[in-house]
């Protein structure tokens, strides 16, 4: 195999995989089929291959190879994982809720003996029946990094994607620090009056319930949604569907996955974006995340490497679905498309910059809890990820989630790059295009000239060239202080 027949076998395997990803998680089909994929491309997992991508220099397509060789060795525990949370039922004081629905209730009930209930019934049936399993992932991903020359995962994570998870492990802490009595203070308030309770009382079940603002729910109908979408995006004359290229997945459907997820088929010509209402305000945000995702693998021109196209520093995809979906914290934004009054944008926007502050100190807290987690044996990390992630976002943490909270591969470094990377980008777009360059079509033009670069620019790279800095907190600070008022 040369180079060339690599990379029209990548765009197979990618394109059969994303399709059977979009179709399970959709609650299309109940079962996946990934490991069968896997199998009918035997020669992705030749060492020859992997020698090949070596030497070509491409460090994107060293870490895919690399990927799809330890994506082989767990596939078989990721449809399990996949196949227990279609089938699993929670039950709890004479109750019966599927499990894939728990999320959606938690965010839309009042009723906080419920949601304690509901949570620790969620938490504890999937500690029980998805522990072991994810513990066998990480294992064998740390076992196949070994294997191929990589004993240290960190490193090797580090050393594939380019990025020093050390280094952004300590921006991480002083994050925290910086926003500390920010937070705290803020969420004081929300918490007082959302729920009538003390930062020492709050739980995680009552996270999607704090930031749910489902008084201003007629403000984000689920009809207007779509419209309200396309409207916005014509008037950077940008075409939201893409020429029909995006294809939009909004209904409710049992085995859906309640996190709504963008699945690129064939990039850029086919591309799904799933989203599982749950109400309000938090599915214009979700909406816009994903649509984020899908103009951005949908923009593209199938001229571009398949390394631009496919692989790269996913920071990047991260930060344009943020880019847009923090629009709809935008105060002229909501006045603009929302039709709220004034007063209202203003309590709305003040809750939706804490619900900012409480994701990414969430985040930032997480990259250092998996910094632990996968530097040791796997055993007893359940009281640090508690005091992490408590300590963090001032929600009392379960220690029945330290291995369900865990993304692979370090995702949640590129999170954490995108929420810098967009502070930036948003900075410098209102700096050349005004306040309201969300319906500039000299913005809208400047935005898809971006995107349409896919992935080959990484995200410290791109952030220098558009903002003229390197990734850091300080814009996605002054963001947030402005937000607070």
């Amino acid at each position: 195999m040369n180079v060339s027949e690599l990379v029209s076998t990548g765009e197979a395997i990618h394109e059969d995989l994303g399709r059977e990803y979009y179709l399970t998680l959709a609650g299309l089909k109940p079962e996946p089929a990934l490991q069968q994929i896997y199998d009918r491309y035997p020669e992705l997992l030749c060492d020859d291959v992997l020698a090949m991508a070596r030497e070509s220099g491409s460090l994107p397509l060293l870490e895919w190879i690399m990927g799809v060789r330890i994506g082989r060795k767990v596939v078989s525990m990721e449809e399990r994982q996949l196949e227990w949370e279609q089938r699993a039922v929670l039950k709890f004081d004479g109750q019966e809720v599927p499990y894939l629905r728990a999320t959606i209730e938690l965010a839309n009930s009042a009723d906080r003996n419920y949601r304690l209930q509901l949570d620790r019934a969620r938490a504890r049936e999937r500690a029980r029946g998805l522990d072991s399993v994810k513990q066998d992932r990480i294992a064998h991903e740390h076992t196949e990094m070994a294997v191929l020359g990589y004993p240290d995962y960190v490193a090797a994570v580090s050393a594939l994607s380019g990025i020093d998870l050390d280094v952004l492990g300590d921006a991480a802490a002083d994050f925290l620090n910086r926003t500390k009595d920010m937070y705290s203070d803020s969420l004081a308030r929300v918490a007082k009056k959302r729920l009538g309770l003390g930062l020492d009382q709050l739980m995680r079940a009552d996270t999607s319930w704090t930031f749910r603002a489902d008084r201003f729910d007629a403000a984000f109908s689920p009809e207007a949604l779509i419209e309200t979408a396309i409207g916005q995006m014509s008037e950077m004359n940008l075409d939201a569907a893409q020429g029909g290229r995006v294809r939009f997945d909004t209904e409710e459907r049992d085995g859906k996955q309640p996190r709504a997820f963008c699945a690129p088929v064939r990039v850029p010509e086919e591309v799904y974006l799933v989203i599982r209402p749950h109400g309000g305000h938090n599915d214009y945000r979700t909406f816009w995340h994903e649509l984020g995702h899908a103009m951005h693998f949908s923009s593209p021109p199938r001229s571009l490497p398949f390394e631009a196209r496919w692989l790269g520093d996913c920071s990047v995809t991260e930060g344009f679905a943020m880019l847009w979906d923090h629009l709809t914290l935008d105060p002229s934004w909501l006045d603009r498309y929302t039709g709220l009054g004034a007063e209202d944008i203003r309590s709305l926007t003040f809750e939706l910059a804490v619900q900012e502050l409480h994701l990414v100190r969430r985040y930032a807290a997480k990259i250092l809890y998996e910094l632990s987690l996968h530097r040791s044996d796997l055993v007893g990390m359940g009281p640090e990820y508690v005091s992490r992630l408590s300590e963090a976002t001032l929600f009392t943490y379960s220690e029945d989630d330290h291995l369900g909270d865990v993304d692979p591969g370090f995702y949640s470094a590129r999170y954490v790059r995108a929420w810098q990377l967009e502070s930036l980008m948003s900075e410098a777009l209102r700096e050349r295009f005004d306040e309201d360059w969300y319906r500039n079509p000299q913005a809208g033009e400047f935005v898809h000239q971006l995107m349409a670069r896919g992935q080959g620019t990484p995200a410290h790279e791109l952030a220098s060239e558009v903002a003229g800095v390197g990734l850091t907190f300080d814009a996605l600070i002054r963001q947030v202080e402005s937000l607070l008022g």
